[in-house]
């Protein structure tokens, strides 16, 4: 163990034991710039593999040189052979990730009548939680960010809420003075540093956690009240290494637009089929970035979070499985505010389609060593999402130019039975996602979205050029975090009017 590592130890010991939240928060500017510093390393101090802080790291370099080496050749001397081998090769993926979709709504439909929900244990045995709230120019979200921890229906005197400032946001931070009065907040100033992420913020108040249990909640977030209450029960009864709980996202504003009603659909398509499917598999879960609930000392055992991870949550759920830890998912649902404008949706959208490949080239350099259920998860739900938003354009285009015959001697680099397989794929891969897109609000009772499910071609088209975007700043940007922006429009005035 590094001497910062112990060193963080012992501030967390001291934290649990018996000191107070106001002298944990007297304490933590004295540690500044241990809590920064380890906010930064400490997860790649843990494994140094395991880190997005490099891209590629050298044998992958090497790897892709060797590979670029080898396409160069073979477009000079075997440019046919090359590409049949790349459209089979393309196909074959196509077909393993249909399978493995089909395999996961027959998982999610048969999922047996839910046993007896545990029983919540006494009030006075309910375990403290400690809630984590990133903010960064957000000050018009407080409110109602604030709102709803309040309706959390959980004792108060049990719970640890640390609202995540950046000492330079300082509209935020008049905001959050002037409204977390209660004595369960704990205002947390993050000094500025790069990466600016929210994966280190969250770091740097993990050493300061009280709880047992911690979960993350984003600005615009509304927990159902009883999901902390079901959180406590279900890690009662659990075993000790089932140490994350990922409850259902969706959309609370999803009838604001086309584009809002397929986001929600996408979301119910991922938590109520894909995630649920994957848990029963007992493969690796891709967590979602909000109402992750976890075992705090777990979370600190892998290191928490990776400073450069710009979709560090399902970083996370891969290195929880690669330490031998388990995540389930909670029956209970967090509603957030859906990007409702095509601009803010592809800036998004690329943040999270480059984290994935953070996350997908950081977990592949395990090689070999990969558990097939992690392998599954890797390459064919995280590597997925990256494959086909880059390919599928160029797919598209080349079975158009095959089904229609208008370029002489196309047929050769689709030959049989390559040819039938991917006419497998293209009908049956796209009428199962456009299926699952129609059952998703099928099953949530959503019958005003049915219809939309039908604009999912579209969706697909946009999901492209985020993945392109993403591409781009993988190689330019890699840890830049592309705010989302939600509630526009509301200045800070206008807040502070409401306060008086």
């Amino acid at each position: 163990m590094s001497s910062r590592a112990a060193s963080l130890g012992a501030i967390h010991r001291s934290a649990i034991a018996a000191v107070s939240p106001s002298e944990i928060s007297a304490m933590r500017p004295a540690v500044a710039d241990l809590l920064t510093s380890a906010a930064i390393n400490h997860c790649g101090e843990i494994n140094p593999t395991l880190t997005a802080r490099r891209r590629l790291n050298r044998a992958q370099i090497a790897m892709v040189c060797i590979l670029a080496l080898i396409v160069a050749i073979g477009l000079v001397l075997y440019p046919v052979s090359l590409i049949v081998a790349f459209n089979t090769a393309f196909v074959g993926f196509c077909l393993l990730n249909l399978g493995l979709r089909l395999t996961l709504l027959a998982l999610s439909t048969s999922v047996p009548a839910a046993a007896q929900e545990p029983d919540v244990p006494d009030e006075a045995a309910l375990p403290v939680v400690t809630i984590l709230c990133p903010l960064y120019r957000e000050a018009f979200s407080v409110p109602g960010l604030i709102g709803a921890l309040a309706a959390l229906n959980y004792p108060r005197d049990r719970l640890d809420i640390k609202i995540l400032l950046e000492a330079d946001d300082f509209e935020t931070i008049a905001a959050a003075l002037a409204l977390c009065t209660a004595p369960e907040f704990d205002l947390v100033f993050v000094p500025p540093s790069e990466p600016r992420t929210k994966p280190k913020a969250c770091n740097f108040a993990l050493w300061s956690a009280r709880g047992d249990i911690l979960v993350i909640y984003d600005a615009e977030d509304r927990p159902e009240p009883d999901q902390l209450l079901k959180a406590a029960a279900q890690f009662a009864a659990l075993p000790d290494d089932v140490v994350c709980l990922q409850a259902r996202l969706n959309y609370y504003n999803r009838s604001d637009s086309w584009l809002t009603r397929l986001f929600a659909i996408e979301y119910a398509l991922l938590f109520d089929i894909v995630l649920p499917g994957l848990a029963r598999l007992r493969a690796p879960l891709p967590l979602g970035g909000t109402s992750n609930l976890f075992r705090t000392k777990a979370l600190m055992a892998v290191g928490g979070w990776d400073a450069f991870n710009v979709t560090e949550d399902a970083d996370l759920g891969l290195r929880l499985a690669a330490a031998g830890l388990h995540t389930r998912t909670l029956d209970s649902t967090t509603y957030e505010e859906a990007t409702g404008q095509v601009g803010p949706w592809l800036r998004q959208r690329s943040r999270w389609i480059k984290g994935y490949m953070q996350t997908w080239a950081v977990h592949a350099r395990r090689g070999p060593a990969l558990p097939w259920r992690e392998g599954l998860s890797l390459h064919l739900v995280v590597g997925s999402v990256i494959i086909s938003s880059l390919m599928n354009p160029i797919f598209w285009c080349l079975y158009g130019l095959w089904l229609t015959g208008v370029v002489p001697g196309f047929d050769n680099l689709f030959p049989p039975p390559l040819n039938y397989l991917a006419t497998i794929a293209l009908l049956l891969g796209n009428a199962c996602h456009l299926w699952m897109f129609m059952l998703a609000p099928l099953r949530r009772r959503w019958f005003d979205l049915v219809p939309y499910a039908l604009l999912a071609p579209i969706y697909w088209v946009l999901q492209s050029a985020a993945g392109y975007r993403a591409a781009a700043q993988f190689i330019t940007s890699p840890h830049y975090w592309e705010k989302t922006s939600h509630g526009e429009g509301k200045p800070i005035q206008t807040i502070l009017a409401k306060l008086r």
